[in-house]
C-alpha cells in the first residue's frame, strides 16, 4: 500500500493526479520538527520530511511511505507556518514586492527503510499589497496553516509571479520529480 504522510490537501490532490487509479491512504505524522536543528533552509527542509517519513515508515514498514516538508526561505530567514495573526501579518509585509524562495523536500520508504529524497526550490514573486490588502486576506483564515504565511493559489489576494520552478512545488509535493522517482524505483509504471 502507498501512504502519504500528510494530511494536506494539496499534497493529496497532486499525489491522486500521479498516481491516477492507484489507491492511497494518508497518515499524518506527529513527528516533532522543533527537534530538528539546522540553519540551512534545504537540509533543515529534508530532516524535517525525513522525520515524518521516518515515523509513519516504522509504523507500516510493509509500505510504500512519502513524506515532504515545504517551507519559505526569504533571504536565507525560514518563513514557517504563522503563530499567530501578527506573525502573520509581519511575514506578508516582509514578502510583500519581494521574491523569495520555496523549498519542498520529499522522501520515499519503502519496507521501512528510505529509498529516495529530493529538494526542490521554485522562486515567487508576490506583489506588493497594502496592510488592508494583508488584513483582508487574514480575515479569511486561510494563510494560517501554510508555510510563509500565503497560499499560493489563493488568488483573490495573492498576485504572484513563478520566476523558477513550478506551482507543484509551491503547493508541497514537487509532481514531476516525484513521479519521476517512482517510476524509476518501478512503484508505478
Amino acid at each position: 500500500m502507498i501512504i502519504l504522510a500528510s494530511q494536506s490537501p494539496r499534497r493529496k490532490e497532486i499525489l491522486k493526479e500521479i498516481l491516477g487509479d492507484v489507491e492511497f491512504t494518508c497518515v499524518p505524522s506527529s513527528f516533532d520538527e522543533r527537534k530538528v536543528h539546522e540553519k540551512d533552509c534545504r537540509k533543515l527542509c529534508l530532516e524535517e520530511a525525513r522525520g515524518k517519513g521516518r515515523e509513519v515508515a516504522l509504523a507500516h514498514n510493509q509500505d510504500i511511505v512519502i513524506s515532504s516538508d515545504t517551507m519559505v526561505s526569504f533571504k536565507g530567514e525560514q518563513l514557517g507556518k504563522p503563530k499567530d495573526y501578527q506573525d502573520a501579518f509581519n511575514t506578508l509585509q516582509k514578502l510583500s514586492g519581494e521574491s523569495h524562495d520555496i523549498i519542498t523536500a520529499y522522501c520515499i520508504f519503502v519496507n521501512g527503510v528510505e529509498v529516495r529524497h529530493r529538494v526542490v526550490v521554485a522562486k515567487l514573486f508576490i506583489e506588493k499589497m497594502a496592510d488592508v490588502e494583508i488584513e483582508m486576506y487574514l480575515d479569511t483564515g486561510s494563510p494560517f496553516d501554510k508555510a510563509g504565511s500565503y497560499g499560493v493559489q489563493d488568488k483573490d489576494f495573492i498576485n504572484s509571479k513563478i520566476l523558477q520552478g513550478d506551482m507543484y512545488t509551491i503547493m508541497g509535493l514537487p509532481r514531476y520529480e516525484l513521479e519521476d522517482d517512482l517510476v524509476d524505483l518501478g512503484i508505478i509504471e
